[in-house]
């Protein structure tokens, strides 16, 4: 599944999130590799992508539990995998997060921005895993 989105600068906790030492290691068990501390913000200018979005949220992916450090709670999110440009990429859907349905962030073991020489207002493809075909059951 293609879709195609604008890069632009967040406002600075997906580093902070995706970096924390809890979160690391409980992607390396679920995805197999520890991305880089930060995520690659995209905004999907069409409702049509929207809409795919929604159904590969929908298909579930694989999911991360929320937990607590300290004080401080952090939010259960589900992956799902993909590509961008022959790089592997994993969008996240956070369960809280400051940003609507239009918005992706792209987590990967490389630092996307740099790899790719991206800045704020470029345009980017990525390819998503398909999800599975609905069976009309609940």
């Amino acid at each position: 599944m293609e879709m195609k989105g604008r890069v632009f600068s967040g406002i600075g906790k997906g580093g902070y999130y995706v970096g924390h030492e809890e979160y690391q290691k409980r992607f390396r068990q679920a995805l197999g590799y520890a991305p880089y501390p930060g995520t690659l913000n995209l905004k999907i200018e069409d409702s049509e992508s929207v809409e795919r979005l929604y159904r590969v949220r929908s298909s579930g992916g694989v999911k991360i539990d929320g937990f607590k450090a300290g004080s401080e709670s952090f939010s259960s999110l589900s992956c799902v995998g993909g590509e961008m440009r022959g790089q592997l990429i994993t969008l996240l859907f956070i369960d809280v997060t400051h940003y609507n349905e239009s918005v992706v962030e792209l987590i990967s073991p490389v630092y996307l921005r740099g790899k790719f020489g991206l800045k704020d207002g470029d345009a980017v493809s990525f390819s998503l895993e398909t999800p599975p075909p609905s069976t009309g059951k609940p």
